[in-house]
């Protein structure tokens, strides 16, 4: 029963790690197929990084997601409105609203905005502008995962580590920790975890004052 449940939880992925690069020997699933046009589409306008849930996804922990979430750095208006029209243009809408002053105003005032393929709703990207620490370190240092001819940037694997297991720490966030622990084993630094756990207590606690 343990073997079993444990197959249905963790898709075994050929992985190899090269610094801040990881190469997947799999073949991509529909939604890594969204996510890499997706991101197509973002790149040309701004710097990203993937959080969360699709991170230990993509590193084959099977589960399901309704969003993809994203952080961009903040951008002018201006900024902001060519990359909605790009995206638009891409076959993409914006769940939340169609007023592309609205949708900045959102993300201004720290919300973020739910974009999905057109006449859907599940999954979107949810996107926001970097506000946090933890943000801001996702944005600055992250790790680039290449299935076959594709890539994409994601949070460093240390910090998303700690921050399920600190932040988050919902039954499925610890699982995404657990899975990311078992599969890159060999990659992440267990010492880096454990800095990044004692920042987000910190960082948490300053927030709280």
């Amino acid at each position: 029963m343990c073997f079993l449940y444990l197959f249905a939880q963790f898709l075994l992925v050929d992985m190899r790690f090269s610094g801040k690069n990881i190469f997947l020997e799999k073949e991509p699933s529909e939604l890594d197929r969204l996510v890499f046009d997706f991101i197509g589409l973002l790149k040309k306008h701004t710097d990203y990084s993937i959080v969360s849930g699709y991170v230990a996804i993509i590193l084959g922990r099977i589960r399901g997601t309704d969003d993809v979430d994203v952080i961009i750095p903040k951008k002018t208006k201006e900024e902001f409105e060519r990359m909605i029209v790009d995206i638009s243009k891409g076959g993409y809408w914006c769940i939340n609203t169609e007023e592309v002053e609205e949708m900045y105003g959102l993300l201004k005032t720290g919300h973020s905005i739910r974009i999905a393929k057109r006449g859907e709703i599940s999954p979107n990207f949810e996107i926001k502008f970097a506000k946090s620490e933890s943000d801001f370190e996702a944005l600055a240092n992250p790790i680039e995962v290449f299935v076959r001819d594709k890539s994409v940037k994601v949070a460093p694997l240390e910090l998303q580590t700690a921050f399920k297991e600190i932040v988050l720490k919902s039954e499925k966030d610890i699982e995404d920790a657990k899975h990311i622990r078992v599969v890159a084993k060999e990659y992440i630094d267990e010492k880096l975890i454990e800095k990044y756990r004692k920042r987000l207590r910190e960082w948490m606690l300053k927030r709280q004052r």
